[in-house]
């Protein structure tokens, strides 16, 4: 999409007001101040000084990853909502509490974007006075998307009884028009240990309970889907993201974390990255230095996404542009690493820094495995089950996780790709009534941010095994 902003010489504001004040709100988590270079094709601080057309990214694209794909959606009424909040999408299901019957599903981009990307943003902007307007932008934005989702099941929002939410703990509060100010600053304190349940307009509605500021409901729900609460193996699960959240359980004690992977996995600060929408590049293997790239639905590259740029990475070290110690060689393109070209005739680019951020992000997640390991006197070897949840792991071959450390080295058959945990445990939930169990769980926080081992951990974690042939593409 393209839009023309008109200015002239004595103009002083830069384009994301400008932008603004035609009406168009655009996500930038620097605020104008230039430090996410790449998310669009001009500087987010730019005054321009004439009339200048931009071109804007398509944000209405269908987004990937909605679990619960597995199971067929069946016509009848629904008298349950099941609503997955995250910061980048809110995915919706109804169904039918009685016989754990699918009717529909839908999702949708969070409107709260226009604020920034990432939670930090969300938090700054609601302390900046922002807070009303955030939590009006998605509540509207949900009760649209219910309404749409019943009548396309034929039915009233008044037939749904029920509601559960999951979502990370900023989410929730934004929901709910609690303050966020004690998420922005140290000791990171939520509003309360989780929102009672409550009843709006005939329908009781629940929302899974946080861990901690950082490791919220949507991980409860996981926890559930996954069944950490009362396994004895010991187990983790994982969700992958910028966040970075993790639950290790061993001998029924649960160790929860969350580690700051920064968006590049889920394709944001990358030179050409993108979600994982139709067209984006999930996967890419070198072949005599070239990529051979696959992208979601075979459509034509719009961008890399987080899957795809790992496997670029793992490829880089297979093929020697990348050395045991985490440097680039000379061998490396000046340029980069060439992905294609999208349809409007953009050149795709894999930079030497897009490099650097996978790696800060891949080393913070093993890392992170390695500390709660710790926490729990084992070792990230004696993890018995791995569970890998959000949209990233559906495309994310497990080898190549492994290979860059990111994940631990286990046998394949420990580790179990789940997609969407969030929904999948709001499912189990709603047929269980078991909401109020996973509040009363025995966990523990692990603070990442100011763990020794965990510092010394991410150097390690910076580098890669000698040996790589070990670790094949399959």
């Amino acid at each position: 999409m393209q839009i023309t902003i008109q200015a002239d010489a004595r103009n002083t504001k830069n384009i994301l007001t400008l932008m603004e004040e035609a009406g168009c709100r655009l996500p930038c988590n620097c605020h104008g101040k230039h430090h996410c270079p790449g998310r669009y094709s001009f500087d987010c601080d730019m005054v321009p000084k004439a009339t200048v057309t931009v071109t804007l990214p398509d944000t209405e694209q269908d987004i990937q990853g909605i679990a619960l794909e597995n199971r067929p959606l069946v016509p009848g009424p629904a008298d349950t909502l099941l609503i997955d909040l995250g910061t980048t999408t809110a995915a919706l299901v109804l169904m039918d509490k009685k016989n754990g019957e699918l009717r529909q599903s839908c999702v949708f981009p969070n409107p709260q974007r226009s604020f920034g990307t990432d939670v930090i943003s969300r938090i700054q902007a609601s302390c900046e006075g922002w807070g009303t307007e955030l939590t009006t932008q998605i509540r509207e934005a949900l009760q649209r998307e219910t309404a749409l989702l019943c009548q396309k099941n034929g039915q009233k929002t008044e037939n749904i009884t029920h509601c559960l939410i999951g979502g990370n703990t900023t989410m929730i509060h934004l929901l709910m028009g609690y303050d966020c100010a004690p998420l922005a600053a140290s000791p990171f304190i939520p509003h309360e240990k989780s929102p009672a349940p409550f009843s709006a307009d005939g329908t009781d509605i629940w929302i899974m309970p946080w861990l901690s500021a950082f490791v919220g409901g949507d991980i409860t729900a996981g926890i559930y889907a996954c069944g950490l609460e009362n396994t004895d193996k010991t187990s983790l699960l994982i969700d992958l993201g910028t966040n970075g959240e993790m639950v290790l359980s061993h001998k029924r004690h649960l160790y929860a974390a969350a580690t700051a992977a920064g968006p590049a996995l889920e394709g944001g600060n990358l030179s050409c990255g993108c979600a994982a929408v139709p067209g984006a590049i999930s996967q890419v293997r070198l072949q005599r230095g070239r990529a051979q790239t696959t992208t979601i639905g075979n459509k034509i590259p719009v961008g890399l996404c987080g899957s795809g740029a790992l496997t670029l990475c793992a490829e880089l070290l297979r093929h020697n542009f990348l050395s045991p110690e985490g440097i680039l060689s000379d061998s490396f393109p000046v340029e980069g690493i060439y992905l294609g070209r999208t349809a409007d005739g953009r050149n795709l680019h894999f930079l030497a820094d897009d490099l650097r951020q996978l790696q800060l992000a891949i080393a913070s997640i093993g890392a992170g495995i390695d500390t709660v390991c710790k926490e729990a006197g084992i070792l990230p070897e004696e993890i018995e089950c791995l569970y890998v949840g959000g949209g990233f792991g559906f495309f994310l071959p497990i080898q190549d996780g492994i290979l860059l450390r990111m994940l631990p080295d286990l046998s394949l058959d420990k580790i179990h790709i789940m997609g969407n945990t969030c929904l999948q445990g709001l499912y189990l939930c709603s047929h269980k009534n078991a909401v109020e169990h996973m509040i009363s769980l025995p966990y523990t926080i692990v603070n990442l941010a100011s763990h020794p081992y965990y510092k010394e951990r991410f150097l390690h974690h910076m580098t890669y095994s000698e040996d790589v042939s070990s670790i094949t593409n399959s």
